[in-house]
């Protein structure tokens, strides 16, 4: 597995080092040509070769140190431009554009007789292919190549063949001299096509990863669809299954009750009306019992029906029926109610403004009640994350709290919705109710 490992990550890195020898190549190549055309020129001068030398040239440069100095300045920018990473597109097409001009330069000012720079820039633009602009880059670096090996330039500019700068010297230093330029080029080209293999492979792998991870999305996003469906049905029929059994429930309290108390009630009656010329004091009696089973019976009634959602709140929004229930209270029992409101109430779920309301008009009635005030204060407001709902009255309080159904009632919403509520009952009676806000 090791092996494997080491073989795998030689494999990765080769495009890479193959771009690095290519650069340090090209860049000996060049430096190397150069001082060798500035050498010969200054060797043949000094031995007085250099009428001859010069009759033979088409063109000759005057002063010949500017060649390798310009040389060297032009493969060190050349190299820092390839070696800089190009991260936008604008960086990418000028970086692309001063390769391409550098390396024509060097091959001109060094008489075309090294041509493997356009390779070096070829296969640093197959970093960058993604890049629109960059074809245009590998058609033209193409051309050039192509213009430089049939050397269509050289002659049209009337520069000097290298071969003339090597006809002075004896058959075997000139063939060593071709021959390492020879030999720089065909590893060159070699290397080019080491690095163009394992490019073209990697970019093909990485197209297929692509093609696969995007077939794998696209049967996950499906499923995912598929799923959503499959939850959105199955969230209906417990919503429908809830409604049906909270029906069912509220039917069968309310027809249990209402059928006790009406059949004691009808029962009552009946013998009431037997008994109130026989014996009106127990007939009396007999109806202040009835009465008696009639109001335990209209508590349990309300009792269930205070699951129910209140008809208010499906008809109007929210802090509409709020204001609409305290109006209707303050007209109706003449108790002085203050409301004021901070919190954003817009977003809230049904549960929520379902909570929030039994708290403000259980508080109320309580208020009223049991705790014969005369003023009440209300308050809503966000703090630290959660919707804070105060209920404040002027009434005698409760020392003692004890957890009636109103009271047990607030608190089991609370606890569905995660909130907490909390009572003090040492001056007047506050009932505060946190709700934690939940995000959208």
């Amino acid at each position: 597995m090791a092996i494997e490992h080491e073989s795998a990550e030689l494999k990765n890195k080769m495009p890479e080092i193959a771009m690095m020898l290519m650069k340090n190549l090209n860049f000996i190549a060049v430096i190397f040509i150069a001082f060798f055309m500035c050498i010969s020129t200054y060797g043949i001068i000094n031995e007085g070769s250099a009428k001859d030398f010069l009759m033979r040239l088409p063109s000759v440069q005057t002063e010949p140190w500017k060649t390798p100095v310009l040389a060297l300045l032009g493969s060190a920018g050349l190299m820092i431009v390839i070696n800089t990473e190009k991260k936008s597109t604008c960086a990418v097409v000028c970086g692309c554009i001063t390769e391409l001009v550098l390396a024509a330069w060097l091959t001109y000012i060094t008489n075309f007789a090294y041509t493997g720079l356009i390779l070096l820039i070829f296969a640093d633009y197959m970093r960058y292919i993604k890049t629109k602009y960059t074809y245009f880059m590998l058609v033209a670096a193409f051309v050039i190549y192509l213009a430089e090996n049939f050397e269509l330039l050289s002659g049209y500019l009337g520069l000097v063949p290298f071969s003339y700068y090597t006809s002075f010297y004896n058959n075997i230093a000139r063939g060593l001299i071709q021959g390492a330029i020879s030999l720089c080029g065909s590893i060159n080209t070699l290397l080019f096509i080491v690095y163009m293999i394992f490019i073209i492979h990697f970019k093909t792998v990485e197209n297929r990863q692509m093609q696969l991870m995007n077939e794998e999305l696209n049967d996950l996003n499906e499923k995912l669809r598929e799923a959503n469906v499959q939850l959105e049905e199955n969230a209906l029929k417990i919503a429908n299954m809830s409604k049906i059994e909270e029906r069912n429930r509220l039917a069968r309290e309310i027809h249990d009750t209402l059928g006790h108390v009406l059949t004691g009630v009808v029962t009552g009656i009946d013998a009431c009306n037997e008994l109130i010329v026989l014996a009106p004091e127990v007939a009396k009696k007999q109806l202040e019992n009835i009465a008696n089973a009639a109001r335990q019976g209209m508590t349990d009634v309300r009792r269930s029906v205070k699951a129910l959602r209140p008809d208010v709140l499906e008809k109007l929004p929210f802090e509409e029926a709020l204001a609409k229930m305290i109006s209707e209270m303050v007209l109706s029992t003449r108790v002085k109610i203050n409301y004021s409101n901070t919190a954003d109430l817009d977003n809230l779920g049904e549960d929520e403004e379902d909570a929030i309301y039994r708290i403000i008009q259980e508080s109320i009635t309580n208020a009223i009640r049991h705790g014969r005030a005369d003023k009440i204060d209300i308050s809503i407001k966000n703090q630290r994350g959660l919707i804070l709902v105060t209920v404040a009255d002027n009434g005698i309080g409760c020392k003692k709290i004890k957890n009636g159904f109103g009271l047990s009632h607030m608190k089991e919403r609370l606890d569905l919705l995660g909130g907490e509520l909390s009572c003090d009952g040492s001056n007047g009676f506050i009932i505060t109710a946190g709700i934690p806000v939940r995000l959208k």
